[in-house]
């Protein structure tokens, strides 16, 4: 039970990371800057990205749950944050 309340929990960290990004990101995909970009022919639908990237922040946070019930460096949280934060930052 303890590992499905930290899967919970760093899924509502992931997703919530996903989420501001997303704020950040304003119009993104949307705008008509992008749609009218030169994109390659095989560029997948944009439904694609959002079911790879719930698909990843769901692994991460089952992943994220394991490796926090065994002892670890304190880097590899840092390397968390900094992902996380990487994660945001980039949309803006």
């Amino acid at each position: 039970m303890k590992s499905l309340g930290l899967i919970l929990l760093f899924a509502a960290i992931n997703f919530g990371g996903l989420g501001l990004g997303s704020w950040l990101m304003g119009e993104g995909p949307s705008s008509e800057w992008y749609q009218n970009l030169d994109k390659a022919s095989w560029t997948p639908p944009g439904w694609v990205f959002g079911l790879a990237w719930t698909t990843i922040m769901i692994c991460f946070s089952v992943y994220l749950a394991d490796l926090w019930s065994r002892p670890v460096s304190s880097s590899t949280y840092v390397l968390f944050v900094v992902s996380l934060a990487l994660n945001i930052s980039w949309n803006y």
